[in-house]
């Protein structure tokens, strides 16, 4: 039976190119100027293709779905505004080098600012965070049209999917009609293959190393968020043995003995002893770092090196410190340096095993005693997920409560912290959901979850998907951080205090609904909140916003000691 798409020419190649590059997940969105996409992609069968009608969710969707599959995946929308939708994600995408091939329908060139509906400048419109952009040819194509357009797509995926991976955007302007058919001719598609660079360390590089760390005392590798992954699990490891103090992040998913985890908790006993503190030499991979205090520890008490591992072609000096950025593969240089290099004086090692003690016991202090709250919410969730979920974290609060306590063994965490935004954290979450087998439990504030609650209106949810909402009423990150809290505008303009519950919205969309007002309720759901219940399920943990600020202070004064 032949499969009949598009009589477009140039849909043709885009579907060839996107199946020859690894595409094998297309999110698309409903509109009628992509009409072409929309009949030719299903058509092909050579793709899993999914409908998600907020073109906004549908880009943090695909965002999620790409992280887990680590796979490139296509977004298609028609023309106008809808474009316009793909920004945040395609962002977000930028700065996590994660593959998003943004497909936006487009009008014909005639039409553009003569008042036209659905008609806006389309081309170039995701400059700033994409890593490349092309228009691609219009109407009947011509044999240099056709070579045009190829080449247009594998530069594309080439930028994709290279060194410095990324989000690229593929503008597709379409004539009417949009709806004609014609037989899908099977083609290889001519797909361009770099030759990348040789991936063998050089060793004039690693022995330079070598010769600089070998003179420090204090050295610190610092972990922000990343996936983990043996070989780093392995470097790590080798470079703890070695004296040095591997710093990491609830979103690090390193679990790693002797690495020092809870950040912030470990830098309140820091506060009053910066000398000890001061690192030498510090070493950073290319990945985001949650802690605002740690960055500002760092830049407030520099080392005097710091070794930046990055194939970006800009200079990346987050600490105000950076004396090397180092290009190439940074696992395999660093194992080639911890296998060159002797031990080091274990002092800094000890004090942080100090810092890691102490605040330990007044944390477990400070988290029998607390009363009902934020703190003492995640006190109990981080006891209660079960082991081997997915848990992601939404922005703002969630992401930071979660770093101040020690979660269960085999569980990986994820959070939208390229761009930090709260738009899109459902929408990440329901894409990582039904890209993989391990269940993915979403923990976040009630603000992010209703600014992307669409993030729930499609038919992907598997049934182990569980959301938990904390719902202190507003932005409760604005009764912490300086500034905010002591103005009038707080209840306002910052935290937008409305007193809105999730129950309708769980209903909408087909999930469970479960509520907790104290410890007790909170306990006896969270026992069976995770059984198999055959739909996803919404749990909403109602805590008093105005104390949670005042509790979060407390809490970090009494690990100074006060």
């Amino acid at each position: 039976m032949s499969l009949s798409i598009s009589d477009k020419p140039v849909v043709r190649s885009i579907i060839e190119q996107c199946y020859g590059h690894g595409v094998r997940y297309v999110v698309i969105s409903p509109g009628s100027r992509n009409a072409p996409l929309i009949l030719s992609f299903p058509a092909s069968k050579k793709f899993h293709c999914l409908s998600i009608v907020d073109e906004r969710s549908a880009a943090y969707f695909a965002l999620g779905l790409a992280r887990k599959t680590n796979t490139p995946v296509a977004l298609i929308c028609t023309s106008g505004t809808a474009v316009l939708n793909y920004g945040p994600a395609l962002a977000e995408a930028y700065y996590r080098q994660i593959p998003l091939i943004a497909i936006t329908a487009d009008r014909p060139p005639e039409y553009i600012d003569q008042a036209d509906g659905q008609t806006i400048r389309q081309q170039n419109v995701f400059s700033n965070f994409v890593r490349y952009q092309c228009h691609l040819p219009l109407g009947e194509l011509a044999q240099d049209d056709f070579w045009l357009t190829n080449r247009l797509l594998n530069e594309a995926f080439q930028n994709a999917l290279g060194d410095v991976r990324g989000p690229v955007h593929i503008n597709v302007p379409f004539r009417e009609p949009l709806y004609g058919r014609s037989e899908m001719v099977e083609a290889y598609p001519s797909r361009i293959i770099s030759v990348k660079k040789n991936d063998v360390v050089d060793n004039t590089m690693v022995n330079d190393l070598v010769a600089e760390i070998s003179g420090s005392r204090k050295i610190m590798f610092l972990v922000g968020a990343t996936d983990g992954g043996e070989k780093l699990v392995s470097v790590a490891s080798s470079l703890i043995k070695k004296g040095v103090v591997v710093v990491t992040e609830t979103l690090s998913n390193l679990g790693l003995e002797g690495a020092f985890g809870n950040t912030d908790r470990l830098l309140e006993y820091f506060a009053t002893r910066m000398d000890a503190f001061r690192p030498d030499l510090l070493i950073t991979l290319d990945v985001p770092v949650l802690s605002k205090r740690l960055k500002q520890f760092l830049r407030s008490c520099q080392p005097k090196s710091h070794w930046h591992f990055s194939n970006q072609s800009i200079v990346i000096d987050t600490y105000h410190c950076l004396t090397r950025q180092i290009n190439g593969d940074a696992e395999k240089i660093l194992e080639k340096v911890a296998e060159k290099i002797g031990a080091f004086p274990f002092d800094y090692y000890h004090i942080w095993e100090e810092a890691h003690r102490q605040t330990s016991e007044k944390h477990n202090v400070f988290s029998r005693e607390v009363p009902w709250c934020d703190f003492k919410v995640f006190d109990r969730l981080s006891k209660a997920v079960p082991a081997g979920t997915e848990i992601h974290l939404g922005n703002s609060t969630p992401v930071r409560y979660a770093q101040l306590f020690v979660w269960k063994e085999n569980q990986t965490f994820r959070a939208n912290r390229g761009t930090s935004g709260i738009d899109g954290c459902v929408s990440t979450a329901a894409g990582a959901a039904y890209g993989g087998e391990q269940p993915v439990t979403l923990i976040i504030g009630d603000l992010a979850f209703l600014y992307d609650s669409n993030g729930l209106w499609h038919k992907y949810l598997p049934s182990t998907f569980r959301v938990i909402v904390i719902n202190n009423g507003g932005g409760g990150i604005f009764r912490y951080i300086p500034g905010p809290s002591k103005t009038d505008e707080l209840e306002s303009f910052f935290e937008v205090r409305e007193n809105h519950q999730c129950r309708g919205i769980a209903e909408t969309f087909g999930l469970q609904y479960y509520k907790a007002e104290d410890s007790e309720q909170l306990d006896e759901i969270l026992k069976h909140f995770w059984d198999d219940k055959e739909r996803p399920a919404l749990l909403e943990i109602f805590t008093p916003g105005p104390q949670n600020g005042e509790i979060l202070r407390g809490y970090f004064s009494r690990l100074r000691g006060a």
